[in-house]
């Protein structure tokens, strides 16, 4: 096998660049949802479970990670866990995987936590229109978060087929086969 490509986002872009395209991704699904549910639910909105809004807003990120994983649990004795502090108070979670993984599974890694947590969030918009200003917040910082994988998604997009992804202190390297 040969390294076709590697990826790292904080050398590609920095790390201030990815994190004001994830800022301003979370401004643009705020003001898509928000405005939409204001006007179809034109009732008053509630603020007397703040508590549990912030509960939501602490425990999304884990829950991100946690989703993460659950595609690729056969893989979990194989993770080495790392812990990074970014702009002193954002806590940043590395997985890493020492085997290398298919393209797809890898893919579909990245975008459950999108799917799962989001569909959530939007159900929770229509369910609770009273709360629907909590959970489009939520909503929208969960989409910033999950901007970074669907860069990564992009960029796995475009490799060959039969491609492995691997994971190491550089970032991540597209694998193929050499034939």
């Amino acid at each position: 096998m040969h390294c076709w490509k590697t990826i790292n986002l904080e050398r590609q872009f920095g790390f201030y660049r990815v994190f004001l395209l994830s800022s301003i991704i979370m401004m643009m699904v705020f003001s898509l949802i928000y405005v939409p549910m204001n006007l179809v639910y034109s009732s008053s909105f509630y603020d007397n479970h703040l508590l549990g809004f912030v509960l939501g807003l602490l425990s999304i990120y884990p829950l991100h990670k946690l989703i993460h994983v659950m595609p690729i649990l056969p893989y979990v004795r194989l993770m080495r866990w790392k812990w990074n502090r970014k702009l002193v108070i954002l806590p940043i979670v590395s997985l890493r995987v020492d085997r290398p993984i298919s393209k797809y599974l890898y893919m579909i890694a990245l975008i459950a936590p999108f799917l799962v947590i989001n569909s959530i969030l939007m159900s929770g918009c229509i369910l609770f229109p009273h709360y629907s200003h909590y959970f489009a917040i939520l909503l929208a910082f969960h989409s910033g978060i999950c901007a970074i994988d669907f860069i990564y998604a992009k960029q796995l997009m475009y490799s060959p087929k039969e491609a492995l992804i691997e994971e190491n202190d550089e970032g991540y390297e597209i694998l193929i086969y050499q034939g």
